[in-house]
């Protein structure tokens, strides 16, 4: 994924999107090991951008987070989500996490790999689910 297909997936979202995304990330930290493992990834790729980007590419990074929390609670009040609101913000931080590992690319590797998995588990907990009659 890049950061402009995930960006164009926020911009569809609902606000029962939104609702089932926070569900779905919260319902992914009943395990603390999990929890350990998602922060782990997270300060990894602090850690890249303070350690192996220059100044300017930290700060574009962080820039990209930004407008993409904002995105998120954007799309959360035109979809009449009265803020603020837990599942917005919940939705918004992760969100923004996602978008800096991205604004790093390959650098990010399986620091992103780890917060993406999250992310698709949290959306597809969400998807209505097919029964197949076998």
């Amino acid at each position: 994924m890049d950061l402009a297909t995930f960006t164009e997936e926020l911009l569809r979202f609902s606000a029962e999107d939104i609702r089932m995304c926070a569900a779905g990330l919260d319902a992914q930290e009943v395990s603390v090991a999990d929890e350990v493992v998602q922060w782990g990834a997270e300060l990894a790729i602090d850690r890249l951008l303070r350690r192996h980007c220059t100044r300017a590419e930290t700060q574009q990074a962080n820039a990209v987070a930004h407008r993409t929390a904002r995105l998120v609670v954007d799309v959360a009040r035109r979809s009449g989500i009265e803020l603020p609101d837990g599942d917005v913000t919940r939705v918004a931080r992760t969100a923004a996490e996602i978008a800096r590992g991205l604004s790093l690319k390959v650098l990010a590797g399986p620091f992103l790999e780890l917060i993406l998995v999250r992310w698709e588990r949290a959306i597809d907990a969400g998807s209505p689910q097919v029964i197949n009659a076998a």
